[in-house]
């Protein structure tokens, strides 16, 4: 829901609003210096003829763009928690104009240091994704947005699932899912919900077994991908990231949540994607 005093605009093509990115388009990707985000930014920035205008909105500008290095990105410092937190304001300026909004945003299952600060996972994947959605449905010019979280978030019950949300994080992730969905529903643009299996491979960013002994999954990035919340297994951060970048640029995706595991295939190509997206 937008928050009281905002102006929510009417479009006037369900098509247009829905339709994919397009060369010279604003992208703004929340999460961008994790290691799925970072592969997002770097493929959109590298996208032959594409000129996206990136904008990435950042916890620490100066770190932001040491990690990216990428001088053509502009970065936003915006803090998604705690007591500095951006205001709905300041989230909607940094939306402003944009087409594509990628929210790339988490933090670790269970306590670590990370935490601190209060950014811990009902902070991150529940209430700031939903003021980040929030804030997309107030943009008009907003056509797409892409959410990635988990695979397990409707298998709470099962195992592993049912130890990886002993603190909540894919109940969390869940809030944040149907936050989307209602903004897209509200605003008319298009959502697509990303749920990965264990991330491995590099960039490596998180305090994980898939950190210490360097697993690298899937070794042509190839993919499986089915509707909904029902595989298991690994899936490689490359793979992902690019999982994510054909949400925005595809026409075959809209409106869909799926999840999606790394095999040993070589990667989809792009009539590949479209396909699987259109089974869904």
């Amino acid at each position: 829901m937008p928050w009281e005093g905002g102006t929510t605009s009417t479009p006037s093509s369900t098509t247009n609003k829905k339709s994919p990115i397009k060369s010279n388009d604003k992208v703004v990707i929340f999460g961008a210096t994790g290691g799925v985000g970072q592969l997002v930014t770097k493929k959109l920035s590298a996208r032959d003829g594409k000129n996206y205008q990136l904008t990435i909105a950042a916890r620490d500008a100066a770190r932001a763009k040491e990690t990216l290095g990428n001088d053509n990105i502009d970065v936003v410092e915006l803090n998604l928690v705690g007591d500095s937190k951006a205001t709905d304001a300041e989230l909607q300026a940094a939306i402003e104009g944009a087409t594509g909004v990628v929210v790339s945003v988490g933090t670790t299952a269970f306590p670590t240091k990370r935490w601190d600060g209060g950014n811990n996972p009902k902070a991150i994947d529940m209430e700031a994704v939903t003021r980040i959605a929030n804030a997309a449905s107030n943009v008009e010019s907003v056509r797409r947005m892409v959410l990635l979280t988990s695979v397990g978030v409707s298998r709470t019950k099962q195992m592993p699932f049912l130890i990886l949300n002993l603190f909540g994080v894919l109940d969390a992730k869940r809030a944040g899912e149907d936050a989307v969905k209602s903004a897209a529903g509200e605003a008319g643009f298009s959502y697509s919900i990303v749920r990965p299996g264990r991330l491995v491979g590099g960039p490596y960013t998180n305090l994980d077994l898939a950190n210490l002994f360097k697993i690298e999954g899937g070794a042509e990035n190839g993919v499986d991908v089915a509707g909904g919340d029902v595989l298991l297994g690994d899936c490689k951060r490359d793979a992902c990231a690019e999982a994510v970048v054909q949400c925005l640029e595809n026409e075959s995706c809209v409106d869909l949540e799926f999840s999606l595991v790394s095999n040993e295939d070589t990667a989809l190509t792009n009539d590949g994607w479209s396909s699987a997206f259109t089974s869904m």
